[in-house]
Parts: structure tokens; C-alpha cells; sequence
């Protein structure tokens, strides 16, 4: 995979991806209830997208089955929508969510897509929760200072691991923030902790680029595993996970986030 750099006329459909991914998700996290399940939180969600003319993106990508990812208390991200999965008071909840516009530019059709996701309770939970959920959408923002053309991407990662390290977390390492092309997932990978580079060490960050940052912080280690449906994946020592990602544009004025409401 290479690095997408997207041209200024395609703008505006890249921002209305990440405008449509953005009200999706804001609308499933206020379905979150006790008593719902995951399977209508996903299809709230991908009723919400279609209506509005996009795609959901993850509908199917690399066999996905669902719309929405739909992770709870220990499942850090990927949990897969079920009808037998009721939320109760307590629980937490991470809704990771796509949504892909599709346009024509230069006389080829691209899709632009929005990724986003949040980290919410279900009725009451603790402050030590309450805590790890505002740590881990802080490391974000503060992850998305350094997202600007000139800047390194190390320098996000490094940005995001100091709160997780402040606040004594696990840091998710095997997976992390990424590059969007035409195709979803693209260069450069974006760990959310600095030393974790296997290439793109110091890889620069330019106007055009469109980026995902993803912390994904937990109560106890660093170690997650995958389950047998080879998708979820949860934190090896069951304790919980919380996780936020917003969409940015680059440009030349600086950064735009596609996906805040």
C-alpha cells in the first residue's frame, strides 16, 4: 500500500464522508441503553448512512460482516454485532464506524470515506472508567495537534502514548491509527506508541493526506488476543478497553477533522 494524497478538488466529498460516519456514530452512541443489543445499534447505524446516499465502508470489507463494530467492557475493537448481545447497566461500549461517499473526479468514480469512533457508558459506571474513556479521547486531540503538513508521524504517536503512560494504561500496540485511500486502509500505519515502527519511521506528514488516529488505551496490560470468530479482539487479561478515532484532512491551513459533529 502506498500513501494517498488527495487534491483540493476532492475536498469537499472526503469531508462529507467523514460528516455522514460522524452523525452515524453520534447517533448510535445515543442509542446506547441498557436493553439494546449490538445488532440494533448496527442497524441504526447503517440505516442512518444509507439514507443520506453513502456506503457503509466496513459492510463486508475483508468478509466484515456487520456495519458497525460493536466492542464491549474487555473487547478492545471488531466485535462483531449480535442479537444475543444485550448491554446492561455498567457495561461500556466502543462503536467504531465507516461511512464511504461515492464520486466522480477527473473521470474515475472514488470512494472517500469517514472512520470514526467513541467510547461510551451504559447507564452508571465508575470514575476510574469515567477516567480511562476522557484519557484516551485527551490522547486523540492531543495526538491530532501534531497531525499538520511538516510534522512526523512519530510525533502523534508520541503525543498519545504520554497520556497513556501519565495515567499508568495499557497501550493497544498491535493495532493503531492508519492512511484512508480509495481502498480504506492505507500507508502510513499509526501506532500509538512511538517505538512500535517496523517502517515509515519518520515518514512526514503532508497536505492531502487524509488520517485516522486511534488510541485505544486499558484499565490493565498492554497484551490483546483474538478471538475464534477472527475478528474481535480483547484485552488478554479481561480487563476493559476504551477506544476514539477521529478522521483528519491535511491541508495546507492545517488540519481538518472530517468526522467531528
Amino acid at each position: 500500500m502506498s500513501i494517498t494524497i488527495y487534491e483540493k478538488d476532492q475536498y469537499e466529498g472526503i469531508k462529507l464522508a467523514g460528516k455522514i460516519a460522524g452523525e452515524a456514530l453520534d447517533l448510535a452512541c445515543r442509542s446506547v441503553k441498557p436493553g439494546i443489543s449490538t445488532w440494533d445499534l448496527d442497524k441504526i447505524a447503517e440505516e442512518y448512512i444509507r439514507s443520506k446516499g453513502a456506503i457503509p465502508t466496513f459492510k463486508g470489507y475483508m468478509g466484515f460482516p456487520a456495519s458497525l463494530c460493536t466492542s464491549v467492557n474487555h473487547e478492545v475493537v471488531h466485535g462483531i454485532p449480535n442479537k444475543n448481545k444485550i448491554l446492561k447497566d455498567g457495561d461500556i461500549i466502543s462503536l467504531d464506524i465507516g461511512a464511504t461517499v461515492k464520486e466522480k473526479f477527473n473521470g474515475k468514480e472514488w470512494n472517500y470515506i469517514g472512520d470514526t469512533a467513541r467510547t461510551v457508558p451504559v447507564g452508571e459506571v465508575s470514575q476510574q472508567i469515567q477516567k480511562l474513556m476522557k484519557d484516551t479521547n485527551d490522547s486523540l486531540f492531543k495526538g491530532i495537534e501534531f497531525c499538520r503538513a511538516g510534522k512526523l508521524i512519530k510525533e502523534i504517536s508520541t503525543a498519545v502514548a504520554n497520556i497513556a503512560i501519565e495515567g499508568e494504561y495499557g497501550i493497544v500496540r498491535m493495532f493503531g491509527g492508519h492512511g484512508i485511500g480509495p481502498e480504506y486502509h492505507s500507508e502510513p500505519f499509526i501506532p500509538n506508541w512511538p517505538e512500535y515502527f517496523t517502517q515509515n519511521k519518520d515518514t512526514e506528514i503532508k497536505a492531502g493526506m487524509l488520517l485516522c488516529i486511534e488510541p485505544m488505551f486499558n484499565l490493565g496490560s498492554d497484551d490483546v488476543r483474538k478471538l475464534k470468530d477472527n475478528w474481535t479482539i480483547v484485552t488478554a487479561d479481561h480487563k476493559l478497553s476504551a477506544h476514539f478515532e477521529h478522521t483528519i484532512l491535511v491541508t495546507d491551513d492545517g488540519s481538518y477533522i472530517t468526522t467531528k459533529i
